[in-house]
């Protein structure tokens, strides 16, 4: 415990090596996507579809650690807005200015994107759906007194009771994360895009080098 809080604890007075560990992510984007699209800004049909996609383990690897590093980059970002961390010890050193919120707000945003990138595949909002209705149908179960167990089963068989609230929890839960899980997930491909992946790179190597070893921003705190 006490190593995990001083590690994280670091991570969020080090927002600037966190900027500058992101573009290593954003460049396994731009060799993903390049690799997947056969062209750096158009996506080219290939025989087979993507059945004879195969890209390297390496980069399937850094992808799916980019999920540690969002997590990692939303905490950064976060801890120093609220907080107003400077983004580097040596920023703080020299200058008397706090959090840099235009680091910090895009910390919190590629991080978004580094968690949803690798599981664009994935059924999420089915799965959370699933949770929060088992998690409703349990709280039932466990809060809801025998007494009242006894006058609802006047009216309905308990147990389809819970079932009805599984399907309608799961069924709502499910609808409003696809609606929003749907548009973080364009985000995320959006910038994983080849040309926008090489802007968000090379930003992120400047910008990481500037805030870690020179204590200096691209840009002032506009908020």
């Amino acid at each position: 415990m006490i190593f995990q809080t001083e590690f994280f604890n670091w991570v969020a007075h080090s927002a600037g090596v966190m900027v500058f560990i992101s573009a290593f992510i954003a460049l396994t984007w731009l060799g993903f996507e390049r690799k997947r699209r056969g062209s750096f800004t158009r996506k080219k049909a290939s025989e087979g579809g993507d059945k004879k996609f195969d890209i390297s383990s390496f980069l399937k690897i850094l992808s799916y650690f980019g999920i540690v590093v969002g997590i990692l980059d939303v905490w950064a970002g976060t801890m120093g807005l609220i907080l107003d961390i400077p983004p580097s010890f040596k920023f703080a050193a020299i200058t008397e200015n706090g959090a840099d919120h235009f680091t910090c707000i895009f910390l919190i945003v590629i991080g978004i994107a580094m968690l949803f990138k690798p599981v664009n595949d994935m059924p999420l909002a089915s799965i959370i759906g699933i949770l929060a209705g088992a998690a409703a149908a349990a709280a039932l179960v466990l809060f809801v007194p025998d007494t009242a167990v006894v006058w609802i089963s006047d009216w309905i068989n308990p147990k389809l009771g819970l079932a009805i609230v599984f399907i309608i929890v799961t069924a709502i839960v499910a609808l409003t994360a696809k609606f929003y899980i749907g548009v973080l997930q364009n985000i995320s491909k959006f910038l994983s895009w080849p040309p926008v992946a090489f802007l968000i790179m090379l930003f992120c190597f400047v910008q990481g080098i500037l805030l870690w070893g020179f204590g200096m921003s691209i840009f002032v705190n506009f908020f």
